[in-house]
């Protein structure tokens, strides 16, 4: 936007204040809906994303090894890094503004032939400049260099909460994998035992070969999972690992996780509220603002440059003249102006070139938006249909347990043939094993909701 006052007072308010040329900013329309796409309950209670991770896991052990891989990982100390880069940068766009001084010394010698003369001369003296900010040039940068720190802070957060997420779901996925191990060794046991009384009473020709091979190859096949359980125990070990800035190592998470580790509702709040609370939304904003400052650099080169120069010393034939009375005081003070008059259309492509990357960012900022839409209503609907899942399985199971119970009694009682029992066995075994999973899912879909919807993973104990 161009600055307008008239005469003297245009000119005092830009000597005092400058002028910025960028356009005034406005968070761009996002068009967020007024609730989420999706299984939602109670939307405009508090959201879960307001906890802090502790308040949502209630998991001692989950909890230390996200605070050691906040103080590990190897991805949050290169942005650590990045960080105090932008700082730095953000201080050298703002030291235009000041005026330059500097230190200058010089020494001379010259000799004449006619007559033969030596003559030395010394000065000393302090010299300025200063380019005045008349269109905010510098102002502008500055604003930009700032916006784009405050953007380099926000991808910190936005590292930190993919990597609290992804503790979380590797510590879930090593207690499933302990736990689906439990539950293959369990049914191993069982049908070793039941694999011996068929061999028993096969000796005694109660039962045929066919049916002890039968036993036996159901056996084979459920120890059969175990190492393939194993290796994945060992993978997601080794990846917990990395997270953790560690070297690879093993973890002591059981088969049980505690009570409560799943929050009894899962309020996702407004929609609005992710503007302000997710950090990859922040961080496209400030990209936003620093594009658009870029737009007032560009528009600034157009206009002249004016520096001021001066000078103030001393000067004397002999060094020692410089601190006494026969020195003499030397002062100098001028004033120039840079008046652009043919670029080559560079000064006009340039500010396309910043009023092009100022749409790309508003798209971006947009396109982010809908992602972040996109990521809650998918994670809540998981959330919600694995909950359906969970209780379906567990329903199964309990199906399950009680069709072999009752497939024991009657093969004890002589009423079945114990392919009955081994099929019984299969069902449970089945039924356990989904229950697994989707427990699994559901827990993994809790995670992936609270990051969704920017929970305060940099909230401090």
């Amino acid at each position: 936007m161009m600055c307008r006052a008239s005469h003297g007072a245009w000119l005092a308010a830009i000597v005092l204040a400058g002028c910025s040329l960028a356009p005034p900013y406005q968070r761009p329309d996002a068009n967020v809906p007024a609730v989420y796409h999706g299984p939602v309950r109670e939307s405009t209670a508090r959201s879960i994303a307001d906890l802090a991770w502790w308040n949502v896991f209630r998991n001692a052990q989950l909890d230390a090894l996200i605070h050691e891989a906040l103080a590990g990982n190897l991805d949050l100390a290169v942005v650590a890094a990045q960080i105090t880069q932008a700082e730095a940068q953000v201080r050298a766009a703002r030291s235009p503004i000041f005026p330059q001084v500097n230190g200058q010394a010089q020494a001379q010698r010259a000799n004449t032939t006619a007559p033969f003369a030596t003559q030395n001369s010394f000065v000393a003296a302090l010299a300025l400049s200063w380019e005045i900010d008349f269109w905010g040039r510098y102002r502008s940068a500055t604003e930009a260099a700032r916006a784009n720190l405050l953007a380099t802070e926000e991808a910190r957060r936005a590292i930190i909460a993919s990597l609290v997420a992804g503790v979380a779901q590797q510590y879930l996925q090593l207690n499933a994998l302990r736990q689906r191990l439990d539950i293959v060794n369990q049914t191993a046991t069982a049908q070793r035992d039941s694999l011996r009384l068929v061999t028993l009473l096969a000796e005694h020709g109660v039962q045929s070969a066919a049916e002890v091979r039968q036993a036996e190859t159901q056996v084979l096949t459920t120890e059969n999972e175990i190492p393939a359980i194993e290796r994945q125990i060992g993978q997601a070990e080794d990846a917990l690992a990395v997270l953790l800035g560690a070297p690879p190592r093993r973890f002591d998470i059981g088969p049980t996780l505690p009570a409560g580790t799943l929050p009894p509702g899962v309020p996702p709040g407004l929609p609005s509220e992710l503007l302000e609370r997710r950090p990859d939304i922040r961080q496209a904003e400030q990209q936003l603002i620093a594009a658009n400052a870029n737009i007032g650099v560009a528009r600034a080169q157009f206009f002249p440059s004016i520096s001021l120069t001066g000078t103030l010393g001393r000067a004397s034939e002999a060094l020692a003249g410089l601190v006494t009375n026969r020195g003499i005081t030397v002062h100098a003070l001028a004033a120039a102006a840079n008046v652009p008059i043919f670029e080559g259309g560079a000064l006009v492509a340039n500010e396309q070139i910043a009023r092009a990357q100022a749409e790309q960012a508003v798209a971006q900022y947009r396109r982010t938006v809908l992602v972040a839409l996109e990521e809650v209503s998918d994670a809540l609907i998981a959330f919600d249909r694995d909950a359906a899942e969970v209780k379906g399985n567990r329903d199964r199971v309990a199906v399950a347990q009680e069709y072999l119970r009752l497939a024991n009694e009657r093969f004890r009682a002589g009423v079945i043939s114990y392919l009955e029992v081994l099929d019984a066995q299969r069902q449970l075994f089945s039924a356990q094993l989904d229950l697994n999973a989707s427990e699994l899912n559901q827990r993994l879909a809790m995670v992936q909701l609270y990051k969704a919807l920017g929970g305060g993973w940099t909230e401090a104990r």
